[in-house]
């Protein structure tokens, strides 16, 4: 390769001033450039201080250095893989919307017993009685002091009162039994859903430990080209040195009768 195809190349892969900055030298001198004409030919000249040699040698050999290097894949992971927390939430939530709830499952079935009308009070009746006992016996305890027994006026009373103590009970526990169980139905997809909640707590706190490790590959992955780039950044400081126009330059006339080539 000559150093016309050289200049080329760095042009090319540094995109700066590069080799096109540098004069194109053999030893220390440019070729001269030939006027036609009868005038004369006028040459040119530029030198590289001595001083600034050893760097350009320099600069054409990690060139060349460079140009021949091969790709340097990264071959670390370069994205964090799901942690366990992570795989725990996705699976918690995976298995609640497949299997569902028992609490909801309750709940439905609550809910089909209270529309089928099929539910009681295992302990209303007892209660009723009771009550019920407690009038007969003031309704006895009347009569007795009074007399009255035979009154019919007095039986029909006692009748109709046993009735409403009955009715009033069984439609109060009834109302009551009826909202607390509605109550509780609608408390249910609460309940219901909290495996849900927890899992997406989960899975929020396996998201904090996935994105700690990310930013972790990501510093090795920057550190990583920092490194692949740091001769192409030597390189691009020594050509700006070239690129300054250090160096002296002349210009000689000398006449020809002739044309020049």
């Amino acid at each position: 390769m000559n150093i016309e195809q050289l200049h080329a190349q760095a042009d090319a892969e540094f995109g700066g001033p590069a080799f096109a900055a540098m004069p194109a030298f053999t030893g220390d001198k440019v070729r001269p450039h030939k006027g036609g004409g009868g005038g004369g030919t006028t040459t040119t000249t530029q030198s590289i201080p001595d001083e600034l040699k050893p760097l350009a040698k320099k600069y054409a050999a990690d060139a060349m250095s460079l140009s021949n290097k091969d790709f340097n894949p990264y071959t670390q992971q370069r994205f964090e893989d799901f942690n366990g927390a992570q795989y725990d939430g996705l699976m918690s939530m995976a298995s609640r919307a497949k299997n569902g709830s028992a609490t909801i499952n309750n709940a439905e079935g609550q809910l089909n017993n209270i529309i089928g009308g099929s539910q009681t009070n295992p302990y209303l009746d007892q209660l009723v009685n009771k009550a019920q006992d407690s009038v007969r016996s003031q309704f006895n305890t009347g009569a007795v002091n009074s007399g009255s027994f035979g009154n019919s006026g007095l039986q029909e009373q006692f009748q109709q009162g046993l009735g409403d103590v009955a009715t009033n009970m069984y439609s109060n526990a009834y109302n009551t039994d009826k909202a607390a169980q509605m109550q509780g139905i609608g408390m249910a997809q609460q309940f219901g859903n909290q495996a849900y909640t927890d899992a997406d707590q989960m899975l929020k706190a396996g998201q904090i430990v996935q994105d700690q490790g990310q930013q972790q590959k990501d510093f090795n992955y920057q550190q990583f080209q920092d490194q692949e780039n740091d001769p192409y950044k030597k390189l691009a400081a020594m050509s700006g040195v070239f690129g300054s126009g250090l160096g002296g330059t002349s210009n000689s006339t000398s006449k020809s009768s002739g044309g020049g080539k």
